[in-house]
């Protein structure tokens, strides 16, 4: 019998495994595949070594108005990049394994639940465990369109490209959310043709309508041709057909239109039932002692969201705390950054007593030092408190995280003002938009 038993070793069950280690209980985990889930292996941190590479090619190319000449065209190698991303991944899954194995049982397998009534049993690999709390955190993975089944060569997920050994030269890239614009940012850095394809009447339609104006800015000035309200009707050969009537030839579709959980099988008194969350959506589960954290759960799918979840979780489990939903804020990592945390503007649209303050990341000197003056940052105010911001800039990753703290905190304007930050830098747009936003 162990206290705790995770099935996942991704964000949210490393996370509980290291709560649960602190405070002395015994772990079991259940994982089929690469210990550091989506996030360390197909997600964030792949796609961010390669980001990187993009950006500095970038700023390569774009040298010469900061002095600097390059006597050569500079050139890319695709293999290269794709082994330095494989060599930060290794080193982090070794990092892991080598941590983990020495604290905890691992069983490298695919594990099944049966629940008759109070009791709960774990099978995998042809044994039986038990556990007094379980923690499904079996994550997520890339959905599929109707009459766009993946095939892993001309219609790809976001999982197939870490594959690809040459860069398709025509690109089409259906869903506009972090996946598509990240992607469509380092296909097109490295001389793609890429074409993102919406659905939706706004690009990016989960953010603030001042940041979805930004990103389709942002989109022209990199060459990157969208599509709005539009969708595939058909695909003939290497040529697509849009709703609109609009046509053009691609060597691949890239379907980034978001992830959804995956859930190990699970008997319930002898039948194969639906795993049935409580309407809440925060992690219980009708049955005590069952939790669901990160991808699994289908909420907000981020890293840093499902590391939150488990430590709620964990709370719950070993001080029975009640499990709170905090602001969490959400990041788009093309150039400049796009982050943002809590209400937009279009969720207080005909409400009192909100006030909106903007103001241009050009005003602050270090903007222009770093050859980065494009971008904006957005401020939502209501009883003295900012209840949601949103920041088009470089190091927006870094400001959205001190609006995240402001928010969570409730932290007043004239607080805010008393504060001092560094100058110069980017972190003075904080307390600029508070005191000089219009």
């Amino acid at each position: 019998m162990y206290d705790l038993a995770v099935i996942g070793l991704g964000v949210a069950g490393l996370e509980a495994i290291n709560i649960a280690l602190k405070n002395g209980l015994k772990v079991i985990a259940f994982e089929k595949g690469e210990i550091g889930g989506t996030c360390l292996n197909m997600g964030c941190i792949p796609t961010k070594a390669i980001l990187h590479s993009a950006n500095l090619y970038d700023e390569i190319k774009d040298c010469s108005k900061l002095g600097i000449n390059v006597f050569s065209a500079p050139d890319y190698n695709w293999q290269n990049i794709l082994d330095r991303k494989i060599e930060i991944v290794n080193k982090f899954n070794k990092l892991l394994n080598s941590t983990l194995s020495k604290k905890i049982d691992i069983v490298r397998a695919q594990a099944e639940l049966t629940i008759n009534y109070d009791n709960i049993e774990i099978y995998a690999d042809d044994n039986l465990y038990e556990a007094k709390n379980i923690i499904i955190a079996t994550g997520s993975c890339p959905i599929e369109l109707p009459g766009l089944p993946f095939d892993g060569e001309f219609v790809v997920s976001s999982d197939d490209l870490f594959n690809m050994q040459k860069l398709p030269s025509r690109i089409a890239i259906v869903g506009s959310g972090a996946i598509g614009l990240e992607w469509a940012k380092i296909l097109s850095s490295f001389g793609c043709s890429v074409k993102i394809i919406e659905k939706a009447p706004f690009l990016a339609p989960n953010l603030d309508v001042d940041l979805q104006k930004r990103i389709e800015r942002i989109l022209k000035q990199s060459k990157i041709e969208y599509y709005k309200n539009d969708y595939i009707t058909s695909v003939s050969d290497d040529l697509v057909i849009l709703n609109s009537q609009s046509a053009f030839d691609v060597d691949c579709i890239l379907v980034a239109v978001g992830r959804k959980p995956i859930l190990p099988k699970i008997v319930i008194n002898g039948c194969a039932e639906e795993f049935i969350l409580k309407p809440e959506q925060n992690g219980t589960c009708e049955i005590d002692n069952l939790f669901v954290a990160g991808d699994a759960l289908g909420s907000t799918m981020l890293a840093h969201n499902a590391s939150y979840q488990a430590h709620s979780i964990m709370n719950k489990i070993l001080f029975d705390k009640s499990i709170v939903k905090k602001p969490c804020p959400s990041v788009i990592y093309i150039t400049p950054e796009i982050a943002s945390v809590g209400l937009r503007e279009q969720d207080i649209q005909g409400e009192d007593g909100y006030i909106i303050k903007k103001l241009l990341i050009s005003s602050l000197a270090k903007s222009w030092c770093d050859n980065a003056n494009d971008g904006l940052v957005k401020i939502i105010i209501k009883d003295n408190v900012i209840v949601g911001a949103h920041v088009v800039s470089k190091e927006a990753s870094a400001l959205i995280s001190i609006f995240n703290i402001l928010i969570d905190r409730k932290i007043p304007l004239d607080e805010i003002e008393d504060m001092i930050f560094p100058h110069p830098s980017f972190s003075e747009a904080v307390l600029e938009v508070v005191k000089n936003g219009q």
